[in-house]
């Protein structure tokens, strides 16, 4: 007898010897087979796994194990205790945030990182046509507000409030300019 595990519900589906298996999951519905399954085989052909002998493991079952010894566990404890702080920081964070966005590649909620400002030496704008000559679609300087994912360290920017006004404004204004022009 084999079982078959589907990889979207997670039943378990048996198949006797001799028949043929399943091609979609009874419970949901989904193909089965190819890369998105596991066959486990069961039966009497498997065989348990062999006891470790107490020698190998290093302590023998009788005797209480000395958590103060282990060096390894003490290493987890703190880098866990450094995670469960870490967390606790970034919640209070985005407490007291006024704008939380989600991060563009893990959906977590991104951390206001803080402000920067562009100079004109450092962006050069895209015009756009307008009636009395060529306008910039953003003109520098302007302010973008930085954001860093807690969980994937991607960054992300946007404009802070006042420029995105005055971005809109100037669209706005350009648009109508060309109209009055026709």
């Amino acid at each position: 007898m084999s079982v078959v595990i589907c990889p979207w519900c997670q039943s378990e589906i048996l198949t006797e010897e001799g028949q043929e298996p399943e091609k979609y999951c009874p419970v949901c519905d989904n193909e089965l087979g190819g890369y998105r399954t596991l066959r486990v085989a069961l039966g009497e052909e498997d065989e348990p796994e062999e006891a470790m002998p107490e020698s190998q493991i290093g302590i023998s079952y009788d005797e209480e194990p000395d958590w103060d010894q282990d060096e390894e566990l003490k290493r987890y404890e703190g880098k866990a205790e450094n995670l469960l702080d870490y967390e606790e920081a970034v919640e209070k964070l985005l407490d007291g945030q006024e704008t939380v966005p989600e991060c563009p590649q893990c959906q977590e909620y991104m951390l206001h990182a803080g402000e920067m400002t562009v100079g004109s030496e450092s962006f050069r704008p895209r015009t756009f046509p307008a009636a009395s000559g060529s306008e910039a679609v953003l003109s520098a300087p302007f302010a973008v507000q930085a954001y860093v994912c807690p969980s994937c360290f991607t960054m992300h920017y946007a404009l802070a409030e006042e420029d995105r006004m005055a971005f809109a404004r100037r669209l706005s204004d350009a648009k109508r300019r060309k109209e009055r022009s026709r």
